[in-house]
């Protein structure tokens, strides 16, 4: 992507060096890291969240969501994404597999808060990518999947200081 930074130029990039490394959760990898105030907040697959000191490499917390071992079979596979993470005040905050918006405290590691969109049992909406602050809601989306129904085609929003859900959207005529 593009950036307006300009302390690497193509007089200076041949002298980047490796600093750090630091090995990711196993699954496929589609996240991109979210720099704030130092650390490196990286979605993994599988519903796993690391925060990374951006200097020097250094693992702070994790975050392990337990996911219901039936979520795959119930979802229809490609459940072990994470594209990206999303942060407003000291909270991160993501999107699961199981149906679910939650925060992250970005300090401690903890689970914030929580809120159920759909039970993935009865309406398997998965998201294809995290969600985006906009105004202190969290805004996200669901897929619209076939066992799911119509119903699951939604953008919704939450209060992202509660996850209290503000509104909710059907893409779907009635």
């Amino acid at each position: 992507g593009y950036s307006p930074l300009d302390q690497i130029n193509r007089d200076n990039v041949s002298r980047l060096r490796m600093v750090w490394t630091r090995a990711l959760a196993p699954g496929a990898q589609e996240g991109t890291p979210l720099a704030y105030d130092g650390m490196l907040y990286m979605p993994n697959p599988n519903e796993h969240i690391q925060a990374i000191d951006a200097v020097t490499g250094d693992l702070a917390w994790e975050y392990r969501r337990d996911i219901p071992e039936d979520v795959p079979a119930v979802m229809g596979g490609l459940t072990e994404n994470n594209r990206n993470v999303a942060i407003y005040g000291r909270f991160i905050i993501d999107t699961s597999n199981d149906d679910y918006v939650y925060a992250i405290d970005a300090v401690t590691g903890s689970l914030a808060w929580e809120q159920q969109i759909f039970d993935y049992q009865v309406h398997p909406a998965r998201h294809s990518s995290g969600p985006i602050i906009a105004n202190g809601k969290v805004i996200s989306g669901r897929s619209c999947r076939p066992r799911a129904g119509p119903v699951s085609c939604v953008i919704l929003a939450h209060d992202a200081m509660t996850g209290e859900e503000l509104w909710r959207a059907a893409l779907v005529p009635a």
